[in-house]
């Protein structure tokens, strides 16, 4: 990686790694799934697992260069080896161009952005210092190309128990006795897949945000370190912020005064603020708004995922987005039902056509505002009850399906 420098500065690091608590989450080398859903998915708290949960990872193995002594540093990525997939067609951030909430976004074969880093392409920013490829669908392409997700990583077995992602499995599933869902027609919440991958140089960062479908996250770097700053669901928190309000919406409609660096920020908001070392997995808790730094140049694997026991969180967010979509369409209603009026049609349940145009209106709005409506929500549900997505041993028991969340609590290490 010759166009790019591995490390920010040693002051730019220095003002990163200020203020940080000597690890203020739990870390783990291996969770059981019974402790995960005890301890920490229920209630809804952050943990990480330590570098030992991913060493044996191909991605891990193969994507990085290790330093040659300990002290200087954390390893090099190695692009070469991501050359294979460099015909894949990849969203790319320009983190030095803000666009509203987010930042400038276009998409691109992966080699061309590897070119700029590697000072073999052109690019108006010096060595595309400021690209960052975000939710990149690395897995589901080796899937489609007949490759098996062992190619690069092994989910955590606390983590498998996941209702928005194919199955996991090692193996093609092309290959499978009986075969897992194929990845362009799984049991998602929508046609896309909810795996990503992250990779971008020091300095890159993704601003604060909230995931969709009040979603869990995990997050594990492959290569490099990362700063995280993660805020629970408190209103003295979230008006520091400029959150206005403490809801369970999924998306952040309204939300213009919202900060979009936390580091712009003046004085203690509140939260916690973690320094993620190669190797470590992070569980960001549902709800959470959290910002991430890479501190190096970084590859990272990230699932979104929701989860039996606390299916109410997802339901609860779709809800709030469904009024929120009513609300802002409330004349449209009232044109539908003028039009047609109360003695049209009916259906065979006694429904009125302009309740029925009614809804079919809302319920398209909802999936392009939620990302899912609620025929993708209960095909969800009925799928992986139908056909669960981890052994008994990694999935929650039947009597605590659904079982309600401690609230915006969370445990920090005294």
């Amino acid at each position: 990686m010759t166009g790019l420098p591995s490390s920010l500065s040693e002051a730019a690091t220095e003002v990163l790694l200020a203020d940080l608590l000597d690890r203020p989450i739990l870390t783990y080398d291996h969770l059981l799934y019974a402790d995960f859903l005890k301890n920490h998915l229920i209630p809804n708290t952050p943990f990480l697992l330590s570098a030992a949960a991913t060493s044996s990872w191909s991605s891990r193995l193969e994507w990085t260069i290790p330093t040659t002594n300990a002290s200087a540093g954390p390893s090099r990525a190695n692009l070469t080896a991501l050359r294979r997939y460099g015909h894949h067609i990849v969203p790319i951030a320009n983190t030095a161009r803000r666009e509203y909430s987010e930042f400038e976004r276009t998409e691109g074969p992966l080699s061309e952005v590897l070119d700029i880093w590697e000072g073999k392409g052109k690019h108006e920013e010096a060595g595309g210092k400021g690209l960052y490829v975000k939710d990149w669908h690395l897995l589901e392409e080796v899937e489609r190309a007949g490759g098996g997700a062992g190619e690069v990583y092994e989910v955590p077995e606390c983590f498998r128990e996941d209702w928005l992602n194919p199955a996991y499995t090692p193996y093609p599933r092309s290959s499978l006795a009986t075969p897992g869902p194929d990845p362009a027609s799984s049991p998602t919440a929508s046609r896309s897949d909810f795996r990503f991958t992250y990779l971008g140089p020091a300095g890159t960062f993704t601003p604060l945000h909230r995931d969709v479908y009040a979603s869990y996250s995990w997050s594990a770097n492959i290569v490099g370190r990362k700063i995280w700053w993660l805020f629970p669901p408190d209103p003295e928190v979230w008006r520091k912020l400029g959150i206005p309000a403490l809801g369970a919406s999924g998306n952040d409609s309204g939300m213009e005064k919202m900060a979009f660096d936390v580091r712009d920020l003046e004085g203690d908001v509140g939260g916690i603020k973690i320094l993620q070392e190669e190797g470590e997995v992070i569980f960001v808790p549902s709800g959470w708004y959290h910002q991430v730094v890479n501190l190096d140049f970084c590859i990272s694997i990230n699932h979104n995922f929701i989860a039996p026991a606390t299916l109410s969180k997802a339901y609860d967010a779709l809800e709030h987005a469904q009024m929120a979509v009513e609300e802002s369409i409330a004349d449209v209603k009232d044109m539908i039902r003028s039009r047609l009026g109360d003695k049209g049609e009916f259906d065979v349940g006694g429904v009125p056509e302009w309740e029925k145009e009614w809804v079919d209106e809302v319920q398209k709005l909802l999936e392009m505002d939620a990302g899912w409506g609620w025929r993708g929500f209960w095909l969800c549900v009925r799928t992986n009850i139908k056909s669960p997505p981890a052994a008994s041993s990694c999935s929650t028991p039947t009597g605590l399906r659904n079982s309600p969340a401690s609230g915006p609590s969370y445990c920090p290490r005294n």
